[in-house]
């Protein structure tokens, strides 16, 4: 009936199920706008002294806050950008997943081969492979071979492995050789090894496959000509930008960058009343992947040679009891406004420019 139509439809964030209520009322041609479930959890409070929860209160306060002004904007993302943070999901437990595998597999090689003598590295290496291949990196195997023949082995997978790392494989397996583990228990060991080994090879695959899906959706949005940061490959390339456009959606829907700093929740937030001051942190209210991700990219970001190596070390040799973790959510900040500016100007990163004062510009021009 007419009384049904052009109605506006509000709710709190609450998933899978506030999603298809918004997918459902856009379908039927009905306006939508989000509640801040933390103002609804607060204004219980106000709207009646009490707080208590039920649905009844809940719809009461709801309509309260929508009433005051008080919505959300519900973003409804075009395909490609919805795919990119389904694409992050999948990627984040892919890396979860492989590094807990990673972590595994160290712990129990050295339970198997507690004399170990190589890095941690070097067991993802061609040798490593070899070793893993030939004899599950287990030290009853190596020693049950002469050394002639271990090296036969092993340079059948790699011809040009040194000499001393396969000197020091040997001795050092004939040091863990003499511990006594039963047979029974060596094998089970050995089965484990390749079980937590293929599981590591998978998810690292997996994760590798979904970088170039991701660095690929991205090239599909630059063909829409959408206005977006342009990857340089260098200092950001196409995975990195997909990965952070996939939490933001368009950036032209935020008209300023304060705006999309308060989408990530990097926007800041005082404690201030009379004489006393708290200090200044981020409100982390926003998208927590987003934060995510930018945290990911800036560790990449400040080392020596860098974008901000220099900022980031001048900062914490200046004053060493700075806490590390303050600096990088300065940076993270500062990483999204260059991606914002990019966006804008529908430019990639230029070098020559970055912390250069637009002043300059103006008195060069």
């Amino acid at each position: 009936s007419d009384v049904y139509k052009r109605q506006h439809i509000v709710c709190e964030p609450t998933g899978n199920y506030s999603d298809a209520l918004m997918r459902i009322a856009h379908r039927l041609g009905h306006s939508t706008a989000y509640i801040s479930g933390e103002n609804v959890h607060k204004a219980k409070v106000i709207e009646n002294h009490d707080g208590s929860k039920n649905d009844v209160k809940d719809a009461r306060v709801i309509y309260m806050l929508s009433k005051i002004g008080k919505e959300l904007v519900y973003r409804d993302l075009p395909p490609h950008y919805k795919a990119l943070r389904e694409l992050n999901r999948m990627y984040d437990a892919a890396d979860d997943r492989r590094v807990q595998m990673k972590c595994e597999l160290h712990h129990l090689l050295k339970r198997l081969f507690c004399d170990f003598p190589m890095s941690p590295d070097w067991i993802y290496t061609k040798s490593g492979h070899a070793l893993m291949t030939e004899y599950s990196f287990s030290p009853y195997r190596i020693v049950a071979d002469s050394y002639n023949a271990f090296c036969k082995r092993m340079q059948r997978h790699v011809p040009r492995i040194f000499t001393r790392t396969l000197k020091k494989l040997y001795t050092f397996a004939r040091y863990s050789g003499q511990h006594c583990y039963s047979l029974v228990e060596i094998e089970v060991l050995e089965l484990h090894m390749h079980c937590i080994w293929k599981e590591y090879w998978r998810a690292h695959h997996l994760r590798e496959s979904l970088r170039e899906q991701i660095a690929s959706v991205y090239k599909d949005l630059l063909d829409t000509g959408e206005q977006m940061p342009l990857a340089d490959g260098k200092v950001f390339n196409e995975f990195h930008i997909g990965r952070i456009l996939g939490e933001t959606g368009p950036l032209p829907d935020f008209g300023h960058w304060r705006i999309l700093f308060k989408y990530g929740g990097l926007n800041l937030r005082t404690r201030q009343s009379g004489r006393y001051k708290g200090k200044v942190k981020m409100s982390k209210k926003g998208r927590i992947y987003l934060r995510l991700i930018l945290g990911k990219m800036i560790f990449r970001f400040v080392r020596h040679c860098d974008i901000f190596g220099e900022y980031y070390h001048q900062r914490k040799d200046k004053d060493p009891t700075i806490a590390g973790a303050k600096i990088m959510a300065n940076l993270e900040r500062k990483l999204l406004r260059i991606v914002y500016g990019m966006a804008k100007r529908q430019e990639s990163f230029n070098k020559s420019r970055y912390r250069v004062c637009e002043s300059q510009y103006q008195k060069a021009a």
